[in-house]
């Protein structure tokens, strides 16, 4: 997810390695995290709080591995990756295409899921049922890594879920029409997420929630020239906040429910209008076509890539 310059000494990472061609680091805050975990495990002799670290941040770095050997089959090696205390994160360069992107996001959340998967057969095996450890040890993976997919799925930027979102949406409508479309639904869900957490005193996950608010208010700053229309109006389905110096709204639901709707009519009204002239349409058939081409003209799909 997020890693700095390491200019702070508390913003250091630890060289641990090479793993398929890729190299490994890990902060210094998780490096203090798993050095105290270690020390409670071997002063309480129990070998579960040991192993559920090692369980847990290896989940993750084979979720971070999905996303880096998904680029490197693309010809686009990452630089690195980095293990921290939230997470990790895949260091990949640029150079893919926004597909190509969009299969690099997808494949740690199919990691994930598929180490679940693995969690819970191995659960319920009967080769486990007389080992109850290692049965626990199953338990573990399933769960953590089913919390992982569920968290790792939801369209929160930069979460993988909000940039495959954001990434989609590129393709689709253009960058800043994805920006405008994702980032205020991003912000509403870590709202709510954060609510919740401190409703049931789950401080550990209304921490998670505050930062990566934090950092979403530091991408709506970045791209608040996007929204001076409105935020929260992006959130509405059936119409968008028209474009600076046009009167006209993008074409969404309300837009794509009217043309399904009056589809056939209008059809028929054109071919009418061809044979014997626009003139003839009667004033509210003439209004429904006027209405029905402007929807249409507002669905038309544009692939340009606005940069700013």
């Amino acid at each position: 997810m997020f890693v700095g310059d390491g200019r702070h000494p508390l913003d250091k990472q630890f060289h641990i390695g090479v793993f398929f061609g890729i190299p490994l680091y890990f902060h210094i805050i998780l490096v203090i995290f798993m050095g105290i975990e270690v020390v409670v495990a071997l002063i309480t002799m129990s070998p579960l709080r040991l192993l559920f670290p090692v369980l847990l941040f290896g989940s993750v770095y084979l979720h971070e591995l999905g996303h880096a050997l998904s680029s490197a089959s693309f010809g686009n090696r990452p630089k690195r990756i980095v293990m921290h205390l939230f997470g990790g994160v895949a260091e990949v360069p640029p150079g893919l295409s926004r597909r190509q992107e969009l299969w690099v996001i997808a494949w740690g959340p199919l990691v994930s899921l598929t180490l679940a998967l693995l969690g819970g057969v191995l659960y319920y095996s009967p080769l486990l049922l007389l080992l109850p450890f290692a049965r626990t040890l199953a338990g573990y993976l399933f769960t953590m890594n089913l919390i992982l997919f569920l968290f790792n799925v939801l369209p929160i930027f930069p979460l993988d879920g909000g940039q495959f979102l954001r990434g989609y949406l590129t393709l689709r409508r253009g960058q800043s029409e994805a920006i405008r479309r994702s980032l205020p639904w991003s912000m509403l869900l870590l709202a709510i997420l954060g609510i919740t957490a401190l409703v049931f005193n789950m401080m550990f996950a209304f921490i998670i929630s505050l930062f990566v608010f934090l950092v979403n208010y530091n991408e709506w700053q970045r791209w608040q020239h996007l929204f001076q229309r409105g935020f929260w109006i992006y959130l509405w389905p059936f119409g968008n906040a028209p474009s600076k110096g046009s009167d006209k709204t993008s074409g969404t639901l309300s837009d794509r429910l009217f043309v399904w709707w009056h589809r056939n009519k209008a059809e028929k009204l054109m071919r009418l209008a061809d044979e014997e002239g626009i003139h003839k349409l009667k004033p509210n058939d003439r209004k429904l076509l006027e209405d029905y081409l402007d929807a249409k003209l507002r669905l038309r799909p544009n692939n340009r890539l606005d940069l700013h």
